[in-house]
C-alpha cells in the first residue's frame, strides 16, 4: 500500500476508511514500550513484535538460519542448530564490519518485512479494528510508512536513565552508546501521532493505553458503520431509480 506524507517528516500509509487501523508502537530504551506492548496483548489487540520475529527466524529451522549459514559460515550456528546471536554479532558489529552488516540486513530484513505484511493482511481479513506493530527502531529504519498512526512511549530523561542503569550488566558508557544510535526522544515525540507518558504511576500509564485502544476501536467502528449506512443508502436509491424506470416503461407501454 502506498504511503502518504502528513508533513515533511511524517509519512503514513494510505488507508481506506473502515480498514484495520495499523498502529506503530515505538520508544527509546528504558521508556516502557515492552510493558505497554504486554498490556496491549492483554487487551486482545493483535500485536506483531519485530524482535520476537527475529528470534523466530534465528531459531532452529527458522527461515534465516540457512541463508545466514551460507553467508557467514557454520561458526554462527548454535549447538541446537539455530543462529548464535553472540557469534553473529562478532562478525557484523563495528565499522570494520559495515559491509557484513549490510549483508546481514539484506538477508534478514526482507524476511521480517514479509512476516509483518502477512500479519497485517491476516488482521485485515479478520476485520480486526486495529493491530499493532511493535518496532523498537521504527523511526531509525523509516518504517512509519507502514503505519496509520505512530505511538511513542516516553518518560523523563532522568527516569529513563535510572531504569536502564538498574539493568544487569548495563553501564553508563553502554547506555550512552545505545542512545547515540537511536533517534532522540524529543524527536520521536514530535513525529508521533500519540505519546504515552510512562513517567507516571503504572495505573496512570495503563489508563492512557486503555483510553487509546478504546479511541482507536471507536474510530474504526464509526467508520464502518458510516460506510454500511452509505452502502444501504446508495443501494436503496439505485433500487428506487430502477423501480421508477420500470414503472415509466410499463406506463408508456400501456398508452
Amino acid at each position: 500500500m502506498a504511503a502518504k506524507s502528513t508533513s515533511s517528516d511524517r509519512v503514513r500509509r494510505e488507508r481506506t476508511l473502515g480498514d484495520t487501523l495499523v498502529v506503530g508502537l515505538t520508544g527509546s530504551i528504558g521508556m516502557g514500550k515492552s510493558t505497554v506492548s504486554k498490556w496491549l496483548q492483554e487487551m486482545q489487540v493483535p500485536l506483531d513484535d519485530a524482535d520476537a520475529t527475529v528470534h523466530r527466524l534465528y531459531a532452529p529451522a527458522g527461515e534465516a538460519v540457512l541463508p545466514l549459514k551460507e553467508a557467514f559460515g557454520s561458526e554462527i550456528l548454535s549447538e541446537e542448530g539455530g543462529v548464535d546471536r553472540a557469534a553473529l554479532s562478532k562478525l557484523v558489529v563495528g565499522e570494520a564490519n559495515a559491509e557484513r552488516l549490510k549483508q546481514l540486513e539484506a538477508i534478514v530484513h526482507p524476511l521480517v518485512e514479509a512476516s509483518r505484511d502477512n500479519f497485517i493482511s491476516s488482521a485485515q481479513k479478520r476485520q480486526e479494528l486495529l493491530c499493532v506493530l511493535d518496532i523498537p527502531l521504527l523511526f531509525e529504519k523509516k518504517l512509519e510508512k507502514h503505519c496509520d498512526m505512530v505511538v511513542v512511549v516516553s518518560a523523563p530523561a532522568e527516569q529513563q536513565r535510572k531504569r536502564v542503569l538498574a539493568r544487569k550488566d548495563m553501564t553508563p558508557e553502554k547506555f550512552t552508546a545505545i542512545l547515540s544510535k537511536q533517534v532522540p526522544d524529543a524527536e520521536k515525540r514530535r513525529r508521533a501521532d500519540h505519546v504515552v507518558d510512562s513517567g507516571l504511576t503504572m495505573e496512570e500509564t495503563k489508563a492512557q493505553v486503555m483510553a487509546l485502544v478504546k479511541e482507536c476501536r471507536n474510530r474504526v467502528s464509526s467508520e464502518r458503520q458510516r460506510e454500511e449506512r452509505l452502502h444501504w443508502l446508495f443501494l436503496g436509491a439505485a433500487m428506487a431509480a430502477g423501480a421508477a424506470a420500470a414503472f415509466s416503461v410499463l406506463r408508456n407501454v400501456g398508452r
